[in-house]
């Protein structure tokens, strides 16, 4: 029987030239794959160096793989087994080589897996939600330095995406595909990957595993594999030192902020008969007088649930809420403003929307950006706040305005506003427009690091203002000082008093706004 034609092209066919490898972030070629690429795949998984792995491993596999073809990297498919199995736990290297390739080879292959499993990014393997687009983001970063190390006909290789289909591969033995196929991409991957086996070692040491932890901590629904985040997204969170500082924070401060019950929705009653008239019920409980309506009319108030019901349970329906969490993102705040604010921000909207409110979570500096909504499930935030970058000044008079526009559009289905000012001690506005907005919203003003006494002229239009000075950024307290902040939202989320309206002792602060210092005590105005 003749041997299969190997159709993928290479720089040595004559005439033909291999696209270059696409840039991050671009799509690869779907899953309409020839039979001999697929094979030649799977067979090289005969140098696998991982044992206790199964046919879940090679399907988890071919997801990593169809990730980092979507990233740009042409990987075989033995490489990403092998490191993503240790990663995730699935399997452990081998206590001998096996394999049907040079033994020598494949002896460096083992013992390289054998100094990652010792890594504390496998150790900590349980810290961190194994999502597969996580997984292979972090392959992404481990391999990435290895790429200008390969071949050059390797090199330029473009990244091809294979089914994750289980039929396609029930009948294909590695072993037997291994020596049916050109497997020269996955020799000369190993061949690097142990000649330079400091580079791959270096990658897996320079993972902040808290960065995994903390997207960890926001949990996608059942199925839900990374909530709606970019893997460009994602990669760039992971490959970005400068991101540490507001990763640790956060960690300092999230996983008590995340602890949350909510209340049931409803009061049940255990007396006989009917509790209330609602919305919401069966027909066997609508109320007699709805059958009088017109056909027409019944129909359409069915499907917009206005009819009335009889019933035995009273739904506690909140009334509708929108919390604008507002981080300034100008040059002003870079440092340890930027740290705090940012931690102080995605706790914050984490901790709302766990409470099931609307939350929006948007970016200013001369202009008011276009934000993400928050959720209880997903973390599309955490990208967002981690990298958002902005250079374009300072002009808050334009932000306030523009929000102020924003709220006074007709047909707003935002219900009650409430707005969150994280910024820094020179945030000028204009005390008209600020007086213009707590009409319409309570704003809670965070304010730190003043360089002086924080004296800014629309103090007494606010809400609540913290100051959070030197002390209350130390290492050791900024955790509580911003727990403390979480907790006065918390406390008065439910339904905020307007400032006109006068709160007694706690509203301690020049005219009528609640002032609180670094230290979390409420001062009494003079």
């Amino acid at each position: 029987m003749a041997e299969p034609r190997d159709t993928r092209q290479r720089p040595s066919d004559p005439g033909v030239g291999l696209p270059r490898r696409p840039a991050a972030g671009a799509t690869g070629p779907r899953a309409s794959v020839n039979a001999a690429e697929l094979e030649r795949q799977v067979g090289s998984l005969a140098l696998s160096q991982v044992e206790g792995a199964g046919a879940l491993a090679m399907m988890r596999a071919l997801v990593w793989q169809g990730i980092l073809a979507r990233l740009g990297y042409a990987v075989p498919l033995v490489v990403l087994h092998d490191l993503g199995c240790l990663i995730v736990g699935l399997g452990a290297p081998g206590a001998v080589p096996r394999g049907i390739a040079e033994p020598e080879l494949c002896e460096a292959w083992r013992q390289l897996l054998v100094e990652i499993a010792e890594s504390d990014l496998v150790r900590a393997q349980a810290g961190w939600k194994h999502r597969d687009p996580m997984v292979g983001v972090v392959l992404a970063r481990v391999l990435a330095g290895l790429v200008p190390q390969l071949p050059d006909d390797i090199r330029v290789l473009r990244p091809i995406e294979l089914p994750v289909d289980a039929a396609h591969y029930a009948r294909i033995e590695p072993s037997t595909a291994f020596t049916r196929y050109d497997q020269r991409q996955a020799l000369a991957w190993l061949h690097t990957l142990t000649t330079h086996r400091l580079l791959p070692l270096l990658a897996v040491e320079q993972i902040d595993v808290d960065a995994l932890r903390l997207f960890g901590l926001f949990r996608g629904g059942p199925g839900e594999a990374a909530a709606g985040v970019d893997l460009a997204d994602l990669y760039n969170v992971m490959v970005s030192p400068a991101l540490a500082d507001v990763i640790d924070f956060s960690m300092e401060l999230l996983p008590s902020i995340l602890e949350v019950k909510r209340d049931a929705g409803q009061q049940v009653f255990s007396i006989d008969g009917y509790a209330s008239i609602e919305r919401r019920g069966g027909i066997d409980d609508l109320e007699l007088s709805q059958l009088a309506l017109d056909e027409d009319v019944f129909e359409q108030k069915y499907v917009d649930d206005e009819l009335f019901y009889f019933t035995h349970e009273k739904q506690m329906e909140n009334e509708q809420r929108t919390h604008y969490v507002l981080v300034d993102g100008s040059a002003s705040m870079r440092g340890v403003r930027e740290v705090f604010a940012r931690g102080l921000a995605l706790a914050l909207c984490k901790r709302l929307a766990l409470l099931g409110e609307n939350v929006i979570l948007r970016f200013f500096d001369s202009r008011l950006y276009e934000g993400v909504r928050v959720g209880a499930q997903g973390h599309a935030e955490v990208p967002y706040v981690l990298q958002f970058r902005a250079e374009h000044g300072r002009n808050y008079a334009r932000v306030i305005r523009q929000l102020n526009a924003e709220l006074a559009a007709p047909r707003r289905s935002d219900g009650k506003v409430l707005v969150y000012l994280l910024t820094h001690g020179e945030c000028q506005l204009p005390e008209s427009e600020v007086q213009t907005l707590a009409s319409r919203a309570p704003i809670y003003g965070v304010f730190i690091l003043p360089s002086g006494a924080l004296d800014l002229g629309y103090l007494h239009h606010l809400y609540r203002v913290h100051v959070i000075d030197d002390n209350a950024l130390s290492h050791g307290r900024r955790a509580q000082r911003a727990r403390q902040i979480i907790s006065d939202v918390e406390a008065n989320y439910r339904g905020p008093q307007r400032p006109s309206q006068p709160r007694g002792p706690q509203r301690s602060a020049p005219g009528a706004s609640a002032m609180s210092s670094g230290t979390g005590k409420p001062r009494r105005p003079r």
